[in-house]
């Protein structure tokens, strides 16, 4: 399967982040209260560029049931996980009417570049293989910690949302048109397709580890290290 083949160079990545201590933290409760009132910050910057390429993706398909459903899916990051945002926030002492204003983090902005840059240039295939890793390594940290039982409330309803059906629906729908423009896709963008994938996904480790140390890895130049490419 094309998506298969994508991930295939970047599984170290993506088991580097299911044994984050991000990840273990918020699986056992341990993780600090500040990690995740950051990470839900960010994550509310990074959404509003996501869902701008998720209508990008729209514009760029040739199959219009691809651009329906990516357009839904664009509607769905305004709507579903920025409510769980909404809801968050409270509990978290985090003012819900502004936290899509908040600054982005290096990582943040980084990752967002690396999307947009991505529509801007790229082939339909390859963004979609951008894209990919954002809906698919959250639904597998969702699956592995849906048997957690974390005391904090914020870390029980976050996991129970990317484990949720719902969720997992929209993954099933992204791996399912990834399938169909890789089937469909010219050879010259199969290597473009695995670096961007690729990248997505390492930007997606270094997003949790930005939120795990708040920044002060980045600041001291003591970022650790990730399987290297």
């Amino acid at each position: 399967m094309w998506t298969d083949e994508l991930r295939a160079p970047a599984l170290p990545i993506w088991e580097a982040v299911y044994t984050h201590p991000y990840i273990l933290g918020l699986a056992d409760g341990s993780l600090p209260p500040s990690a995740f009132r950051y990470f839900v910050g960010q994550d509310a910057a990074y959404l509003k560029d996501f869902s701008r390429v998720l209508a990008m993706l729209a514009v760029k398909s040739p199959y219009r049931h691809h651009e329906r459903t990516w357009l839904a899916h664009a509607e769905t990051v305004h709507t579903v996980e920025q409510e769980l945002h909404r809801e968050l926030a409270p509990t978290l002492g985090l003012d819900p009417a502004t936290l899509a204003d908040t600054t982005p983090g290096p990582v943040t902005a980084a990752y967002a570049d690396h999307l947009v840059r991505t529509a801007y240039d790229r082939t339909y295939p390859v963004l979609v293989a951008a894209v990919l890793p954002c809906y698919w390594i959250y639904r597998e940290v969702g699956l592995r910690l849906q048997d957690a039982t974390p005391d904090y409330t914020p870390y029980r309803d976050w996991i129970a949302t990317y484990a949720g059906d719902a969720y997992g629906q929209s993954v099933t729908e992204a791996l399912a048109m990834a399938e169909e423009a890789g089937a469909r896709a010219a050879a010259s963008d199969h290597g473009e397709a695995v670096r961007a994938f690729y990248a997505s996904s390492r930007y997606e480790w270094l997003f949790w580890e930005q939120a795990w140390s708040e920044e002060r890895s980045l600041k001291t130049g003591s970022w650790p290290a990730i399987p290297p490419r």
